[in-house]
């Protein structure tokens, strides 16, 4: 019957294919059996036969009604919104019971119709079919204008080069003398010694040290801890200190305030 219908013909089950399956199990139990006690005697060869002949038609079945329901989803989905055509074409299409159809069916059927949904989303079904309905046509780029002809350009007197002079060179007289200082050696070394800072280039106002405090904020605050923090914090004299729940400090600010607004901490003030 499913082979003369181009459509899903409804099923004498709704489990159809689980009684199938436990079918084909039970005929090769029954044909084990058979072979373990009688060895491979004409009856084995009938059960052997008839086996074959249930898978063959299981196979065929399957096949068959999997391209019913395919061409029906395609239909269905692919018709929907697709002008007064598609809907005279849909309301031929017999609609699915499903309480006579396997469960395992109509999960397949759906996902025929998602997949064709992202066909049409893909190749933008709707306006393949119904066109722009009535939208404003897509506006074409302005053609850049042509380009100016060289004649258009007017030719210029070319601007007369400015020469410059050449650099002078000062040649040095061969004549004069170059007049040798009498600073030896030994009159550097004690101007060094004489100045020992600016020989050695250190510098004489050495950087103040800026405490940590300073750099994170001067104000301290007290706060109480509320959880286990952990990452330790730097107290004002630069140490580490792991702050678990219960413990009273005074912290920078900005470190408190932080905390506080995390909701690790609360102010504790005296």
């Amino acid at each position: 019957k499913q082979k003369s219908s181009a459509g899903p013909v409804e099923l004498p089950l709704p489990d159809f294919w689980a009684s199938v399956g436990q079918l084909t199990s039970n005929l090769e139990a029954e044909l084990s059996e058979t072979v373990r006690s009688e060895g491979m005697t004409a009856k084995a060869q009938l059960q052997t036969r008839r086996l074959g002949n249930v898978r063959t038609l299981v196979t065929d079945l399957t096949r068959i009604r999997m391209n019913a329901f395919t061409q029906h989803a395609i239909l269905v989905n692919l018709m929907k919104g697709g002008g007064a055509e598609a809907a005279a074409a849909v309301q031929h299409l017999s609609v699915i019971d499903w309480e006579r159809h396997d469960p395992t069916e109509r999960a397949y059927y759906q996902s025929l119709g998602h997949l064709v949904d992202k066909y049409k989303h893909d190749v933008a079904w709707k306006e393949l079919v119904n066109g722009s309905n009535g939208r404003a046509p897509p506006t074409t780029p302005p053609e850049p204008s042509p380009n100016a002809s060289l004649s258009e350009f007017t030719e210029s007197a070319p601007e007369p080069e400015v020469q410059t002079p050449p650099p002078q060179v000062t040649v040095a007289n061969p004549n004069e003398t170059w007049d040798d200082p009498e600073f030896d050696e030994e009159d550097r070394i004690r101007a060094m010694d004489g100045f020992p800072d600016r020989a050695t280039g250190a510098d004489p106002h050495p950087p103040e040290e800026i405490s940590v405090s300073e750099t994170i904020g001067g104000d301290l605050m007290r706060i109480r801890i509320l959880q286990d923090l952990s990452d330790p914090i730097i107290a004002e004299d630069g140490s580490e200190i792991t702050l678990v729940e219960g413990d009273v400090e005074s912290c920078p600010s900005l470190i408190a305030e932080t905390l506080i607004a995390a909701g690790l901490a609360v102010a504790a003030p005296l």
